[in-house]
């Protein structure tokens, strides 16, 4: 518990959050919550906020983003969240920085919940089941990075085969887009394509399809006239795509085909 907590405090926060991949939301099972929620705290409160060399976490970067996170956080609270750590927004000075927050007590339609924060804000929700978390985590219409944290790899696998995202690190956060040799790239509204590896190589590519053909026959069975081929034709489909191919009658009908 202890690693994951730590993982993800650095999930969320590093780069004050301003990291695509950064951990918007954390699930964690209830029985381990509040165990849990303690931990994350202490370790966040640790954090070094500043500009030198010391310091763990800086500012934002946009004020525009600033509001944005500012906006998120206060949903939060209107609407029954508690704030464990950091300060509310009517605390917040007029620099650039937001000390890391966590919240907890949260709902399904909270926009920190649902949207991209992209600030140090770490949201904690407790689930039950496997099934409830999986559900919840798919209802994002984000899908570019999960994570997932337990000591049976073979659940971890079973999980984060059912996750739609683009990349999944288990016991591990955010490191696979530092693997050049996997595909980087996000599922619904994180974006189609991939960059990095093979598949990020074609994706700046013109691929291109060639068909050759000896060119002997004086048709092809697709080209005109059509008159008395379509019960072959009819055959023809209905041999191939059969939940099992039936060669013998494709080929019949093939060959009655050519000789039209």
């Amino acid at each position: 518990m202890k690693r994951a907590a730590k993982g993800a405090v650095w999930g969320a926060f590093t780069n004050s959050g301003q990291v695509c991949m950064s951990a918007e939301r954390i699930y964690v099972e209830e029985s381990i919550y509040d165990d849990f929620l303690n931990i994350v705290k202490e370790e966040t409160e640790k954090l070094i906020q500043g500009t030198n060399e010391d310091s763990d976490i800086g500012s934002m970067t946009f004020p525009k983003q600033k509001e944005i996170v500012k906006h998120h956080v206060k949903d939060a609270l209107e609407k029954g969240a508690v704030l464990v750590s950091g300060s509310p927004p009517d605390k917040w000075d007029d620099s650039m920085f937001i000390q890391p927050i966590i919240l907890a007590n949260l709902k399904q339609d909270m926009e920190v919940v649902w949207d991209e924060t992209f600030g140090p804000v770490m949201p904690i929700i407790p689930f039950k089941t496997e099934e409830e978390v999986i559900k919840l985590a798919n209802e994002s219409n984000y899908g570019l990075n999960a994570s997932v944290w337990t000591s049976d790899l073979k659940k971890a696998r079973r999980v984060a085969s059912r996750l739609v995202s683009g990349a999944v690190t288990v016991n591990e956060v955010l490191v696979s887009v530092a693997n050049h040799y996997l595909p980087f790239g996000g599922t619904k509204d994180s974006g189609i394509g991939r960059y990095h590896s093979e598949e990020g190589l074609k994706i700046f590519c013109h691929e291109k399809a060639i068909i050759l053909d000896r060119g002997k026959r004086n048709k092809e069975i697709q080209w005109y006239p059509y008159k008395g081929k379509y019960a072959a034709f009819l055959k023809l489909f209905q041999s191939y795509f059969h939940e099992r191919k039936k060669w013998i009658q494709f080929l019949r009908s093939y060959l009655k085909l050519l000789k039209k």
